[in-house]
């Protein structure tokens, strides 16, 4: 049995990383003089702002039982919309005045400011379909809150049958740039289109064959946007005549992800010279300016002029300027465009707001500021390097040939050389699972490492970060080929001098779903297996989950109801398979999941407890597709502390001092 390590890295606990809290959903405002973004205050997520330049607290501007998101600064920096569920708010931004925009039914999310800060544009799913709607701004009235009884009244922007994303405002205000999925016969691509503002026309401008998101604009309205057409995403602008289409990055790395949301999409600076961008690389996200210059484009041949815009490839002179090696996230450009706004961690730094100088344009000798501090001391001693172990980029060859990397965490000690310690190891699948598994900060797995098991994050087929082909290696394969993808990096990891040969798996929404898949076809490797909020049978998460849930599984196994599919949907249900489990089986799910919803596991625990197998499950009755609140973050953990180091480490740990 393990030893709990004493001395000063004891203050990696579970208390000390409840205890980190990192702000998120920074927004600079338009002149630079504060931050607005989200942090947790009394059990939920309230909209918080900072001054640039005093230096001086944090303002709380919101204080409600529900969570905000998604703060977005009026054009003149003297008020925020945000989203607090479902509906949408108007705050001024010294938090005195507050009104109701967009109610329920229907409501809104993804509020745009127009130019002039008359308008709002907003999504909605009021009629079905995620469409562009637009509101008057009305100006918040005393008294906090207000509850207007007749609030502006919106109208639909943009028709149905248009799936929209996501929807940027160009400069004028006199058209959108709309992020959506047109095509049902080909739900692997989505278009960019350019929507008039006041008549709804729409215009395809680029996505026809390919996922091309995040789009942004060009002060000369260009647009700026990433785009899977050469199978890996790569950074495009498409000139305001719509003539060019201009390539701006290459090679095999990706330059953006399939959401191209909100620190994933390439940002223009405020005079057109630069763009900013993010590259992925080994589970890092580095960012990237690169100053625009001139391109070359093919030669028009004779005859028949070609359809669509031409393409060319630009020469683009890039400039990394992550000041560290961690995961990081744009959120804008300063007004000057001297200076860039970012969110950064590491696997010992959580994540907190940095300003970065751009090279060239700040003034000499500028360096790197830190804004926000998320760490508590406690804990960034205990994660001083050397105590704690670093991640090591691993590779796997799957069954079929498929090269498959992730990243371990392994023990002090467990080196692999003659006599020393082998430990036992947890396989750890990301959700998604369009997504993949970042080198950010999970002081939780640094925790378990340090008293005794490995952990291994694997990038199964499915995963981003990899190009088109990899992500699109799931399709028709969900619970079985990924699942292929787990077992065979578990046996990687029981071949390696260092391993006892003890396994255990681990994973949250999609992950869940992975492990209790991987515990019935694999019975016998598995010595343990934690699934938070998984799937157990997809046809019926099909039927009772949101919609997002829903367009994932269309879009990579088709619908339960086509009959070609029923063999693979049951296929992907580990629920009718429970009697193969072998392994004990820890469940953990909150009652208001919308994504997951608690059905799935009500039916798991109902198969295991038919088949007299040993689990245990847990519910969160306040959370939902993840936990919220600090208490149940605290209270998870504990659990899978002990659970992990009972069947793995066959030991109980002791109790955490209050």
């Amino acid at each position: 049995m393990a030893t709990p390590p004493t001395g000063p890295a004891s203050g990696l606990s579970i208390e000390s990383i409840v205890a980190v809290d990192s702000p998120r959903e920074f927004r600079v405002h338009p002149r630079d003089r504060a931050v607005a973004y989200t942090a947790e205050s009394a059990g939920a997520r309230q909209l918080f702002t900072l001054s640039l330049r005093s230096g001086g607290p944090p303002v709380q501007l919101t204080a409600s039982e529900k969570p905000i998101s998604d703060p977005q600064w009026s054009p003149d920096g003297r008020r925020l919309a945000f989203v607090r569920e479902d509906e949408i708010w108007i705050v001024e931004a010294d938090g005195a005045r507050l009104v109701r925009v967009v109610a329920k039914p229907g409501g809104g999310r993804g509020p745009r400011w127009s130019p002039d800060g008359k308008r709002l544009a907003f999504l909605s799913r009021r009629r079905g379909w995620s469409q562009v709607w637009l509101i008057d701004a009305p100006v918040p009235r005393r008294g906090r809150p207000q509850r207007d009884p007749r609030p502006p009244q919106a109208h639909a922007l943009t028709p149905a049958g248009v799936d929209v994303e996501s929807a940027e405002w160009a400069p004028d205000g006199a058209r959108l740039a709309v992020v959506a999925q047109q095509r049902p016969d080909d739900m692997e691509t989505t278009q960019i289109a350019l929507v008039d503002a006041s008549s709804g026309a729409l215009e395809i401008v680029a996505g026809l064959s390919s996922l091309d998101t995040g789009a942004r604009w060009f002060a000369d309205g260009s647009l700026l946007f990433v785009s899977d057409a050469d199978g890996w995403f790569q950074v495009v602008r498409r000139s305001a005549d719509g003539r060019d289409r201009i390539v701006l990055t290459d090679g095999e790395r990706e330059h953006g992800e399939p959401t191209g949301g909100v620190g994933y999409a390439p940002l223009p600076s405020p005079d057109g010279s630069r763009f900013l961008h993010i590259e992925f690389h080994d589970g890092l996200i580095d960012l990237v300016v690169r100053e625009l210059g001139g391109g070359e484009a093919p030669k028009r041949g004779r005859g028949r002029p070609p359809k669509g815009p031409r393409t060319v490839t630009a020469r683009t002179q890039a400039q990394r300027i992550s000041p560290w090696e961690g995961v990081w996230r744009s959120v804008g450009w300063l007004a000057d465009g001297a200076w860039i706004a970012a969110v950064g961690e590491s696997e010992t730094r959580p994540q907190d707001l940095w300003l970065l100088p751009v090279p060239g344009v700040a003034p000499e000798g500028a360096r790197p500021r830190q804004v926000t501090e998320s760490r508590p001391a406690v804990l960034a001693d205990a994660l001083t390097p050397g105590r704690v172990p670093t991640g090591e980029r691993i590779e796997v060859v799957a069954r079929d040939g498929l090269r498959l990397e992730g990243t371990l965490w392994r023990p002090s000690g467990a080196t692999g050389k003659r006599g020393a310690r082998r430990v036992p190891t947890v396989i750890y699948p990301h959700g998604g699972p369009t997504w993949q598994s970042y080198r950010g900060f999970q002081p939780f797995k640094l925790l378990l490492a340090r008293e005794g098991i490995a952990f291994l994050d694997v990038d199964f087929r499915g995963s981003t970060g990899y190009g088109r082909t990899f992500r699109h290696a799931n399709h028709d394969e969900w619970g079985h080929a990924d699942v292929f993808d787990l077992v065979d990096a578990g046996r990687w990891v029981a071949e390696q001098p260092w391993s006892d040969g003890r396994l255990a798996v681990f994973g949250g929404s999609y992950g869940g779903y992975l492990v209790l898949c991987a515990l019935v076809e694999e019975p016998a490797m598995w010595a343990a297996g934690v699934d938070l909020y998984g799937d157990s049978e997809i046809a019926e998460s099909f039927r009772h989950g949101d919609r997002a849930g829903r367009l994932d599984l269309q879009r990579m196994m088709g619908t339960p109801d086509d009959p070609t599919r029923s063999a693979a949907f049951r296929r992907g249900s580990p629920v009718y398979r429970a009697e193969r489990i072998e392994a004990p089986l820890l469940i953990l799910h909150g009652r208001k999941d919308k994504r997951v919803v608690p059905l799935m596991t009500e039916r798991m625990v109902e198969a295991l407890e038919i088949e007299d197998k040993i689990h245990e499950v847990h519910w969160y009755d306040e959370e939902g597709h993840g936990w919220e609140r600090r208490e149940n973050r605290r209270d998870a953990y504990t659990r899978i502390r002990t659970f992990l180091r009972t069947h793995l480490l066959e030991e109980v740990p002791p109790d955490e001092p209050d």
